[in-house]
């Protein structure tokens, strides 16, 4: 048993660990694995919640399974208790992993360390996208989980996506979370990034 909602103001740090897509038979890509084992590594010491962020990334069917929902199951094999672990499985990518977890989990807290879990090809984008939408009041850092074979085909994207979520938020100030939520919920589209 994980975390659909909750309060995670008894922490002092929070994860958050991006699922990186299925496979089309719905069981998670080797990266996805990958980054729930560095978050597993990262928290097991730690006075720390992990929130696994992940629908289904750019499957066009949703399978039974989320990528958060396998990534909280290694979380957990990996020996993090389910009473640390916090699900947000609505997200599709990486602007939306941000949004979402803002949204559900952080904007009623006080800030804190916010340690942002990803492939090392992702982690710039992933921070300056984090960065966009919870503001500089949040101290935001990354820790990298270890390169896959899979992770080379997506390096080239990065630049491309990062640039559809600056024109996504285009215009909103950073740490409005209700309105960044909203704006990403009301794409007309799935489109990765």
């Amino acid at each position: 048993m994980t975390n659909a909602d909750g309060d995670l103001s008894r922490f002092r740090e929070i994860a958050v660990v991006l699922g990186a897509g299925l496979e089309p038979d719905g069981s998670p890509t080797e990266t996805t694995l990958v980054r729930a084992d560095a978050a597993a590594d990262l928290a097991v010491d730690r006075d720390m919640a992990v929130i696994a962020s992940g629908s289904h990334g750019d499957t066009p069917v949703e399978p039974a399974r989320s990528e958060a929902a396998f990534m909280a199951e290694r979380l957990r094999t990996r020996g993090i208790a389910s009473s640390r672990i916090f699900i947000e499985d609505e997200s599709r990518d990486t602007v939306a992993n941000a949004a979402y977890v803002a949204e559900r989990y952080l904007a009623a807290l006080t800030p804190r360390r916010l340690v942002v879990v990803t492939s090392p090809f992702h982690i710039d984008r992933s921070l300056k996208i984090f960065r966009m939408v919870l503001g500089p009041a949040w101290p935001i850092e990354g820790h990298v989980a270890p390169v896959t074979a899979q992770d080379e085909a997506r390096v080239s994207t990065e630049t491309t996506y990062l640039g559809h979520a600056r024109a996504l938020l285009d215009g909103l100030r950073p740490g409005d979370i209700g309105r960044i939520a909203a704006r990403v919920r009301a794409r007309p589209q799935f489109r990765r990034g």
